[in-house]
């Protein structure tokens, strides 16, 4: 919880008198500490009289809800539906268990991006070796100039983690650097059960969120034109210079709704969305989707045993709740 602001001094002093009395020890709060040794009192600047509240803007639940679709989702890790305009919560299953997010970590990375870089420069790739075999990569070298909205593109569309780990350095100097920055963010966006390792997704036992924190990181990563632009995209074609030559490649999404892989829920436009997939994740895929009257929906699953179960269980759980 930030402080400095003057229109949080009413909902301080509330939180420390009503709750915490006179006493000495330091009351604990959801996004960091408050000291008793600083003084607090009412006051009102100019016509501001009302304190917004961290959740009034978001989707919030603190139970299962699991009545409202007849998935199996004793088959799953975790599922989630948020109705964005009306801030409800359709659906919820295990949405504040942590779970390894594979591959769909390159939101939260993307996100970083967007928020501290122009995407219309140029980026000389750093060192991007990641020695952990199986891994998706886009195959850049060390010395490959490439667009930043070229990269951000292959990131998000292809998931290249050799993508994700040169915009860490770039940006950053180091991925650990770059990976704080992460935690720091997602902090600020209220994802109280999530740690970040690495800026890919590969799986550690500190590389961690929820079906709930995806949410939060997903909601601020779609106020970006960008972002939408990316994961609506089905087929991307860039050329950047290799070995001092130019290089033109296509790569196609992992999103198979998008493919026509898998058809779409019905009546659900499935505007786009991120997946994952190790050993640890399971099959995972987080949604960005609109019903027939334009309403739109953030629905995620994660954990599911294999690529037809988890597009099916998205059909499901779309099917009884958006429809």
């Amino acid at each position: 919880m930030r402080c400095s602001s003057k229109k949080y001094t009413i909902l301080i002093f509330l939180v420390s008198v009503l709750l915490f009395g006179c006493g000495n020890t330091d009351p604990a709060v959801p996004y960091g500490m408050l000291s008793n040794d600083t003084n607090y009192t009412f006051g009102v600047q100019g016509d501001e009289q009302t304190v917004k509240m961290f959740a009034e803007d978001l989707c919030a639940a603190d139970s299962n809800i699991t009545d409202t679709s007849s998935i199996n989702y004793t088959g799953i890790y975790s599922a989630a539906v948020y109705d964005i305009n009306s801030l409800s919560v359709l659906y919820s299953y295990n949405a504040t268990e942590r779970v390894n997010p594979a591959s769909i970590t390159k939101i939260m990375t993307a996100l970083i991006i967007l928020e501290n870089m122009n995407l219309d420069e140029n980026i000389t790739v750093p060192d991007v070796t990641i020695s952990e075999s199986g891994v998706q990569l886009f195959k850049l070298n060390e010395g490959d100039i490439i667009g930043a909205r070229d990269l951000f593109n292959v990131m998000l569309i292809y998931s290249g983690n050799d993508c994700a780990l040169a915009f860490a350095k770039s940006i950053c100097g180091t991925e650990t650097e770059f990976v704080d920055l992460m935690n720091a963010r997602a902090e600020e966006l209220g994802c109280t059960n999530t740690h970040f390792s690495n800026c890919m997704g590969l799986t550690d036992s500190d590389h961690y969120t929820t079906a709930y924190d995806l949410y939060l990181i997903f909601n601020e990563c779609i106020k970006h034109q960008e972002f939408i632009d990316a994961i609506n995209t089905e087929e991307y074609t860039c050329t950047y210079t290799s070995g001092g030559e130019f290089t033109t490649r296509t790569v196609i999404t992992t999103n198979k709704y998008l493919t026509g892989e898998y058809s779409s829920p019905n009546n659900v436009a499935i505007i786009g969305g991120k997946t994952g997939t190790t050993t640890a994740a399971g099959k995972c895929i987080l949604l960005y989707a609109k019903d027939n009257s334009g309403n739109p929906y953030i629905t995620v699953v994660m954990g599911a045993a294999d690529e037809p179960d988890l597009y099916s269980t998205m059909n499901q759980l779309c099917n009884d709740i958006i429809n």
